[in-house]
C-alpha cells in the first residue's frame, strides 16, 4: 500500500522560511504518507509571501515580474523543498515555478524523493489565453517516473481539462497520476470534477490532487484537494477515498493497488480502445 496526501496549504504559515517548513513537517509526522503533494503556484504564492513581489498588485502583473526573478529564487526553492522531502523520508510533488530553458519559459511541477533528490519535472502542456500572454511556453512530452514502486506521471494546472493528457499517462502504463493545481474560486472550482476526477475513471488509475487554497494578488483560488480512484472501489461509488474540508485542509488516504488492478481485469476500458486513434502520438505502443 502507498500512502498520499494533498495539501491546499490552508493554514500553513508563510510568512517566514522556518514557519512554512514547520508546518508542513508538523503535517508530514501526522499524516506518515509515501507522496505529499503541494498545489500549482506554491513557488509564486511563497516568493509573494517573502516580499519579492510587492510591486505588482494584481495576478498577472505579479506572475510577469516572478518570471523575471524565477531563475534566481528557484534556487531557494529547490533547496528547501528537497531538505524537506529528505528530512519527511517522502516523496514531494512541491507544486509549480517557472523555469527558463533557451530563452522560453515554462510552468513546470517539480517532485523531490527521499533522498533529497530531484526524481522528476514535467512541464504543463497546453496553456491558457492568460498563460500564453505571460510569455509562456509548451512543454512537448509526457514523463514517468517510479514512485514507491509505481509508474507515475505529473498533470500540471489546466492540463487537467485536457483528457489526452491523462490518456496518454495511462496508456504509458501509470498507475497513479499527481496534479497539482490552482483553480480560482467561484465556477471555475465548482466544474473541479470535469478535470482529474473525470480522467480517473476514463483510465483507471489513482490521482492525488493538490489545489491551492489562499490569494495571490488579489486572485482568489478555491478548489479542493482530493485523493481520487475509480468508482467502484471507493465508498458510495462517490470516485473518492478522501476531500479536503474546512476543518482538514488537505486530503490523505491509502492506495490498495490489489482493488484497481481487479477493476481492470474485470472492466478493461484501455483494452477498448481503437489503436490507429493513439498511434501517431504513442508509436512505441502502437506499432
Amino acid at each position: 500500500m502507498t500512502r498520499v496526501a494533498a495539501f491546499s496549504l490552508a493554514g500553513i504559515r508563510t510568512g517566514r522560511p522556518e514557519e512554512y517548513a514547520a508546518d508542513l513537517t508538523g503535517l508530514f509526522k501526522e499524516l506518515a504518507p509515501d507522496l505529499v503533494v503541494l498545489p500549482a503556484h506554491t513557488s509564486l504564492l511563497l516568493c509573494e509571501a517573502w516580499g519579492l513581489l510587492e510591486r505588482e498588485p494584481d495576478f498577472g502583473g505579479k506572475f510577469k515580474l516572478f518570471t523575471q526573478k524565477a531563475a534566481e529564487w528557484n534556487k531557494r526553492y529547490f533547496q528547501l523543498h528537497s531538505e524537506l522531502a529528505r528530512t519527511g523520508e517522502l516523496y514531494l510533488a512541491a507544486g509549480t515555478t517557472v523555469e527558463k530553458e533557451r530563452g522560453k519559459l515554462y510552468h513546470t511541477a517539480y517532485c523531490f524523493g527521499p533522498d533529497g533528490g530531484l526524481c522528476a519535472q514535467q512541464r504543463q502542456t497546453h496553456l491558457s489565453r492568460e498563460e500564453r500572454s505571460f510569455g509562456l511556453s509548451r512543454g512537448e512530452e509526457l514523463h514517468l517516473f517510479e514512485l514507491a514502486g509505481m509508474k507515475t506521471g505529473l498533470i500540471v494546472g489546466t492540463d487537467a481539462r485536457h483528457p489526452e493528457v491523462g490518456r496518454i499517462l495511462a496508456l504509458k502504463g501509470a498507475p497513479l497520476v499527481i496534479h497539482t493545481g490552482a483553480t480560482a474560486a467561484g465556477k471555475e472550482s465548482r466544474a473541479q470534477p470535469a478535470g482529474i476526477w473525470a480522467q480517473v475513471q476514463q483510465n483507471q488509475f489513482w490521482a492525488a490532487e493538490a489545489q491551492l487554497k489562499g490569494s495571490i494578488g488579489g486572485r482568489s483560488f478555491g478548489a479542493q484537494c482530493a485523493v481520487i480512484g475509480p468508482c467502484e472501489i471507493t465508498a458510495g461509488r462517490t470516485g473518492y477515498l478522501d476531500r479536503e474540508s474546512e476543518e482538514r485542509p488537505f486530503a490523505a488516504a491509502e492506495l490498495v493497488e490489489e482493488k484497481r488492478l481487479r477493476i481492470k481485469e474485470k472492466y478493461p476500458l484501455l483494452k477498448l480502445l481503437r489503436p490507429e486513434a493513439y498511434r501517431g502520438r504513442l508509436p512505441e505502443l502502437y506499432r
